[in-house]
């Protein structure tokens, strides 16, 4: 499962709209659309906390999504 595929599943989890992920973490909504579309590297450290964190998650909580799918 790739970031972007478990960043899907906790975002309906949460209820977060991408507008609101947009807004929440600073970074444009075309970011998670090159994300989605592989059209960009990997998503570094720094990034996925700051992702992680404004959906509501800690990095552990966020993990487990990706280990059940």
């Amino acid at each position: 499962m790739t970031f972007y595929e478990a960043l899907v599943i906790a975002m309906e989890e949460k209820g977060i709209s991408a507008a609101d992920l947009s807004a929440r973490t600073g970074f444009h909504q075309s970011y998670f659309s090159k994300l989605k579309n592989h059209h960009t590297k990997d998503v570094t450290w720094e990034k996925a906390i700051r992702i992680i964190t404004a959906i509501g998650m800690t990095p552990d909580e966020f993990y487990e999504i990706q280990k059940r799918y």
